[in-house]
């Protein structure tokens, strides 16, 4: 019988086994453009699915740079604030309200506008007399006022019948399939 040889090649200089290099892509990722779900358009309603806020219903006002929705309840209406949503989590309806209502407010809102305020770093003493105080934290006066530049034309182009709607959550009741329920139809 005969023996194979493997070849082995030699050396002259081994890596240290502790030693890790960088990973490197073959390819650098290209951005892709924002691409929004398939009957998002300004002034539809929508159901949240998750979240604080699930179960109720919110008007969709646009997409973020960061692919997130910028959706509102009105506040005075159902208590939902401008937030961002993640699309998927958004179940889209057919109801939708005027385009024209949608201000364009809503088109100067960035992601940055929903940064938390950074705040100097303190010593533990300071952090614990800090925590007793922060209780009363308040919101902020300009968000106040871009909630109510926002909400005001979009609560004046709604009825009575729409305002109840958007107030009421949505749940599953007793007879209510929803395999056979129509949210959307494209």
């Amino acid at each position: 019988f005969l023996k194979k040889e493997t070849m082995v090649k030699k050396f002259k200089w081994y890596p240290a086994e502790d030693e890790k290099k960088p990973f490197q892509r073959k390819c650098k990722a290209k951005k892709k453009p924002n691409k929004a779900r398939k009957g998002l358009n300004p002034g539809v309603v929508c159901i949240v699915l998750s979240g604080r806020f699930r179960g109720k219903r919110v008007i969709f006002l646009r997409m973020l740079p960061s692919n997130l929705a910028l959706v509102t309840g009105p506040y005075k209406v159902n208590g939902v604030p401008l937030r961002r949503m993640n699309p998927a989590y958004l179940l889209v309806t057919k109801t939708q309200v005027k385009p024209e209502a949608v201000p364009k407010d809503a088109l100067t809102i960035e992601d940055k506008y929903f940064a938390k305020a950074k705040e100097a770093k303190k010593k533990e003493e300071e952090k614990l007399f800090a925590e007793t105080s922060a209780q009363g934290k308040k919101f902020p006066e300009e968000k106040k006022a871009m909630q109510g530049k926002i909400d005001q034309p979009l609560v004046a182009s709604l009825d009575p019948i729409m305002k109840k709607y958007l107030a009421t959550r949505f749940t599953l009741r007793n007879g209510m399939k929803p395999h056979e329920m129509i949210f959307q139809s494209f």
